[in-house]
């Protein structure tokens, strides 16, 4: 016996399933919901109109530039020595004891006879105040006359000596205020008082001296940098660093300006003067109201759709 279809039944059946089909997808609405638009998230900032200072970066070196030798004045063996590194002393004070070798010499008479006495001891003066970063000659040690004893640093002389690049010397004003950041953070504010009459013939860089303002406490050869002030502009567009981005070689510059508030484009630049937190815009002039990506904006493309997240 063969079966025949019952056009009836497939009917039903065929609509059966069409409407438990529109009931699934009508329960959940956002199962069939695909975004069309992605935008990237940004936080924007605006120009200033500013003062900038283009600076560079300098070493510094702490140096005394008078010492005094302290030398003996006799040949003898040092009897005792008052002083040790670092000690200040004062211009007079008692430095070293001095035997003489014709007093070492007869000492032992002197031990064995009472009655014969014998000094044979010069005492060595300090010849100036200052500090002490030098002995070439410790107790019991032997010295002919004339020779070194020790070094006496004056520490009125104390000053920073600054190696600038010849092209930058019209910079370094003799007279001119600058500060000299330490290691710890700590900036001694000085004035450029001369500069060396020689020219390093490798580096091409002429020293220039540095006196501080106020009174310091530091050791010689301290390391510090000075920054020298090589330009500045009055009335500036100033943006971020962070606003400013550029291409892998840093020859071409550029920035992400919105268009509304969900459209940003690219905008080339022209740099000028750069800090560690700003950059200079030369061109070309934009609004006082003109809005940039801040933050967000890397590998965006020349127009992107964005969603601001922070003003």
């Amino acid at each position: 016996m063969t079966c025949t279809p019952n056009p009836i039944r497939a009917v039903i059946g065929t609509t059966a399933l069409a409407m438990a089909l529109a009931g699934c997808g009508g329960a959940d609405p956002a199962i069939n919901e695909i975004p069309t638009t992605v935008r990237t998230p940004i936080t924007i900032t605006q120009l200033r109109h500013t003062a900038i200072t283009e600076e560079v970066a300098l070493n510094a070196t702490s140096i005394y530039q008078r010492k005094n030798m302290v030398r003996a004045n006799i040949a003898g063996f040092v009897e005792r020595a008052f002083i040790r590194i670092g000690d200040r002393v004062g211009a007079g004070q008692n430095l070293y004891v001095i035997r003489t070798k014709e007093a070492e010499a007869l000492g032992a008479i002197a031990a064995q006879d009472s009655t014969f006495r014998v000094n044979g001891l010069i005492t060595v003066k300090a010849p100036s105040s200052g500090i002490v970063v030098q002995m070439d000659k410790l107790q019991n040690d032997y010295v002919n006359d004339g020779d070194q004893l020790a070094v006496i640093a004056d520490e009125n002389s104390f000053a920073f000596v600054v190696n600038v690049p010849y092209e930058l010397n019209a910079h370094a004003r003799i007279g001119s205020a600058c500060s000299i950041l330490l290691a710890d953070s700590t900036s001694v504010p000085g004035t450029i008082v001369t500069r060396l009459s020689a020219v390093d013939p490798v580096a091409q860089t002429q020293g220039f001296v540095v006196r501080p303002t106020r009174a310091t406490n530091l050791p010689e050869g301290l390391i510090g940098r000075l920054l020298l002030r090589t330009s500045t502009h009055a009335n500036a567009q100033v943006l971020p660093v962070a606003a400013v981005l550029g291409n892998e070689e840093m020859s071409r510059f550029w920035v992400m300006r919105l268009a509304n508030d969900s459209t940003a484009v690219s905008v080339p630049i022209t740099k000028g003067i750069a800090t560690r937190d700003s950059v200079e815009v030369l061109f070309p002039a934009f609004n006082a109201n003109d809005r940039f990506v801040l933050t967000g904006g890397y590998g965006l493309p020349d127009t992107a759709i964005v969603i601001i997240t922070a003003p």
